[in-house]
């Protein structure tokens, strides 16, 4: 007897929840439909009494939701709280802006909701991470559909989130059961042979416990592939600069040349997360990786004993030559090893 009462009283909450949102979504129908001429002020009687019933019975309606979920004490409940409050705070947005009269017939009072809203915002976002990252614990069909709609719920809340691009990872990779690692060119940009030996240089080969390769493996079949594609090389001309002066020092003058040599290199492109199955991007993320040559040394000419003592430091700095192209490519290519690491490999580990 108690267990057909629980049934039937969560039936009947189900379709109360049902009915409560379908009569906030008619009440904000109705008010949609009446602003513009509320704006003109050109309402009838009827049309003020439509839009002040419509508007204080769909915040009492939103209000009463926000209080029962609070009542709960559930975790689960401020993502609804959060789009309720900001239901209410929508409304009253609409209203506030209308001719004075209007307002006073509909009884207009404005709420101070702003606290409530970061509240209820940070305490969603808060549990989303949470949730997300303990569903991919156990990963399964329910718990994916369920970790993919608290990830666009956080984008549609907070879409500067710092946790939707780890989440966002999360989703693409563990799912998967081997991924293939590639570095490609769109066109013959004339790299280091071991350019992508450099760029794929990692210490081990799983991420959040997803084994990957770094060459495939003909037998293998891949879930995905990370593509590291370089779209452009742009190195720049050797460049030394001078600055010069005299020093004196009593009767002696020395003439003083600070040179500054420098000369860089950067490669442009992004790393693609391609789900190999059904040949489609998931995340695409760009990268602008440089390395930078700068060396500054000091020459002087004429009487060395006129130089202050911080020139003569400088003139024992070891004078050498401009860096080849490939050296710097190179380096290029360590740079973005370590960016791969530090904001891939480094977190994409096992939960």
């Amino acid at each position: 007897m108690k267990t057909l009462k629980l049934i039937f009283f969560s039936l009947l909450f189900s379709i109360s929840a049902c009915l409560t949102a379908q009569d906030t979504k008619e009440h904000d129908k109705t008010i949609d439909k009446l602003i513009p001429k509320a704006k003109k002020n050109k309402l009838s009687d009827k049309q003020i009494n439509a839009l002040t019933i419509s508007y204080h019975e769909a915040n009492e309606i939103d209000f009463k939701a926000i209080m029962k979920l609070k009542e709960s004490g559930q975790p689960n409940i401020w993502i609804e709280i959060y789009h309720r409050t900001n239901s209410i705070n929508d409304r009253q947005c609409k209203i506030k802006i209308l001719p004075d009269n209007i307002k006073s017939a509909m009884n207009f009072k404005q709420l101070n909701l702003e606290k409530e809203i970061s509240n209820s915002k940070e305490k969603a976002e808060l549990y989303i991470y949470a949730k997300t990252k303990h569903l991919l614990k156990d990963i399964n069909e329910e718990n994916l559909k369920e970790a993919n709609y608290l990830v666009n719920q956080l984008c549609k809340i907070n879409p500067q989130n710092g946790n939707i691009d780890e989440l966002k990872l999360m989703l693409a990779i563990m799912p998967c059961e081997r991924i293939l690692f590639r570095v490609a060119t769109q066109t013959e940009l004339f790299l280091p042979e071991d350019f992508a030996q450099i760029v794929l240089d990692f210490d081990d080969n799983t991420m959040y416990g997803v084994p990957f390769d770094i060459a495939p493996n003909e037998n293998t079949d891949y879930d995905m592939m990370i593509l590291i594609m370089i779209n452009e090389k742009i190195i720049s001309p050797a460049l030394k600069e001078s600055a010069t002066y005299e020093e004196k020092k009593d009767n002696l003058v020395a003439k003083v040349s600070d040179i500054t040599l420098s000369k860089n290199c950067f490669i442009l492109g992004e790393i693609e997360f391609i789900d190999v199955k059904n040949e489609k991007i998931l995340i695409k993320t760009p990268f602008e990786i440089g390395s930078t040559f700068r060396h500054c040394y000091t020459e002087v000419d004429g009487d060395i004993a006129a130089c202050s003592e911080e020139t003569l430091q400088l003139i024992n700095t070891e004078v050498i030559d401009f860096p080849c192209n490939e050296a710097l490519l190179k380096d290029a290519a360590r740079n973005l090893n370590l960016i791969i690491k530090n904001n891939y490999q480094k977190k994409l580990k096992k939960v």
